[in-house]
């Protein structure tokens, strides 16, 4: 085999992997089953390189398709995969009595949420026991500078290392989003020096989060604790009373994981 047909075969077979990486990330953001022509459309890929995917997907237990419907939906060898990297996490075990006893002191769901890149992922959650409520899935994903959490662990980050994940244009999603990273910048600097992050729609209309920031042993802020709800139950009104519970909360979780900042 020639140099340049080694050098095109690498590079398909990285496309093949960037693409069915897409592919599952389609069914992270849509929380749907989704059908080929679907996902076709919302990749901008043709029907046959989709159908090819999804089988090889399918063969690795990735993606399982529904026999009455066609459509396709995330298989159970994700959860396998997934455990290996919670299971390092033992964030979720130490949180998890903590968070559980805000959510039902202040009836609001809480959340424990860790930055990948650019985005916020949840790692633990406990539901709010009304009936209208933020449902904070495991695994979801949302963008870094217009959420409670992801202010938070922008903000403990050093300038470079924000400016290394944060992309050029910042995405707009409502009226309150901050599309300009010199306001983000000044919003951070609040950030830190108050201890906690909020935002109101920023990300999603009537939707209002509060956040505090969680440290390991070496005082690193790695992880934060979230509270979502309505707006109308987390208003303005109620900032301080929220902010205080949540750092508290924060404090105690990161008093157990040995931060000695927290202690």
């Amino acid at each position: 085999m020639s140099s340049a047909t080694k050098k095109q075969s690498s590079i398909s077979s990285i496309q093949s992997v960037q693409r069915a990486a897409a592919i599952l990330r389609c069914f992270a953001e849509i929380d749907a089953d989704l059908g080929v022509t679907t996902l076709s459309k919302q990749l901008s890929l043709h029907k046959s390189t989709v159908s090819r995917l999804l089988s090889t997907l399918q063969q690795e237990g990735f993606v399982e398709q529904d026999p009455e419907t066609g459509k396709y939906r995330l298989g159970l060898g994700l959860v396998t995969l997934a455990g290996v990297v919670l299971d390092r996490i033992n964030l979720r075990e130490v949180a998890y009595p903590h968070i559980s006893a805000l959510a039902e002191s202040i009836q609001e769901t809480v959340n424990v949420v860790v930055l990948d890149g650019y985005e916020c992922v949840n790692v633990g959650g406990a539901a709010s026991p009304r009936p209208i409520q933020y449902v904070g899935r495991i695994g979801r994903r949302t963008p870094a500078h217009c959420t409670a959490a992801g202010k938070i662990l922008l903000a403990y980050l050093t300038p470079q290392e924000r400016q290394e994940i944060l992309p050029n244009n910042l995405p707009y999603f409502t009226d309150n989003t901050i599309v300009d990273v010199h306001v983000l910048e000044q919003a951070l600097v609040q950030v830190r020096e108050q201890g906690y992050a909020i935002a109101h729609q920023e990300h999603q209309l009537d939707l209002s989060a509060i956040s505090a920031p969680i440290c390991d042993h070496s005082t690193r802020v790695f992880a934060a604790v979230v509270v979502s709800g309505p707006t109308y139950r987390i208003g303005a009104g109620k900032i301080e009373t929220f902010a205080e519970s949540v750092k508290e909360t924060a404090y105690n979780i990161s008093t157990q994981l040995g931060c000695a900042s927290a202690g």
